[in-house]
C-alpha cells in the first residue's frame, strides 16, 4: 500500500513548518544514516504532527493506527538515502515534503514474505511536493533516494503501526510520551531508582 495525499499540510500550516525548520537547521545533528544530511529524532513540531495527523492517515488507509515516532532530515545537494526497509516501528510511514528547492523522487521495491526483492515486480517512484505527504508500507518495500540535485530538502516521516496488527507492541517507539528522545527513554529505564 502506498499511497500519496496532496495538501496534507495547509498553506499556513506548511508556510509555519517551513519557517521552524530554516530556523532550526542550525541546531541539528549530522544524520548516522544518511552522510552529508542533519537529523533530529522526536523534534517537538514533528511529534506534534505525528500526534494530530494521525486521523488524516487513517482515513487515508481505512485503518486505526497508533504512533510510534517521528524523525526529521535535512538532505543537502549529493545527499541520498541507501537502499532499506523499516524496522516494526515503522510499518506504516509517512514522508512530508516540507521544503524542496527541485523535485525529487523516492524509489519503491516491493519485498516478498522472507524480506528479499520480489523479482516479479520493478522498482517505481513518487515525486512529492511541499505539503504533500506519501503513506506507504517501510517494512514492505525497499525504498531509497538518488542523490538530491537541489542544495536543500526538508522532509519529515510520521510513523505508525497498525492498532490491531502484529507490530502494535511497537507503539510510541518504547517512550512514555511524545517528544520523549531515545537516550531519555532508555535513561528512564535503566536508571529507576
Amino acid at each position: 500500500m502506498i499511497k500519496q495525499i496532496s495538501n496534507f499540510l495547509s498553506t499556513e500550516e506548511l508556510k509555519l513548518a517551513q519557517e521552524y525548520w530554516l530556523i532550526k537547521e542550525n541546531f541539528l545533528n549530522k544524520c548516522l544514516q544518511c552522510p552529508g544530511s542533519k537529523s533530529i529524532y522526536a523534534d517537538i513540531l514533528s511529534e506534534t504532527l505525528l500526534k494530530i495527523k494521525t486521523p488524516i492517515i487513517e482515513n487515508a488507509i481505512g485503518e486505526k493506527l497508533l504512533p510510534t515516532y517521528s524523525f526529521s532530515r535535512m538532505y543537502y545537494q549529493g545527499g541520498s538515502l541507501d537502499k532499506h526497509s523499516d524496522r516494526p516501528s515503522c510499518e506504516v510511514s509517512i514522508t512530508l515534503n516540507i521544503l524542496a528547492d527541485k523535485d525529487w523522487e523516492i524509489w519503491f521495491h516491493e519485498l516478498n514474505e522472507d524480506n528479499k526483492i520480489n523479482i516479479n515486480t520493478k522498482p517505481f517512484s513518487f515525486k512529492t511536493t511541499p505539503g504533500d505527504a506519501l503513506v506507504y508500507e517501510g517494512c514492505k518495500y525497499e525504498h531509497w533516494r538518488e542523490p538530491y540535485e537541489g542544495n536543500k530538502c526538508m522532509q519529515v516521516f510520521l510513523h505508525y503501526v497498525r492498532a490491531n496488527g502484529r507490530f502494535k507492541a511497537f507503539a510510541m517507539d518504547g517512550r512514555k510520551f511524545f517528544g520523549q528522545t531515545k537516550s531519555q527513554a532508555l535513561e528512564s529505564i535503566w536508571n529507576k531508582k
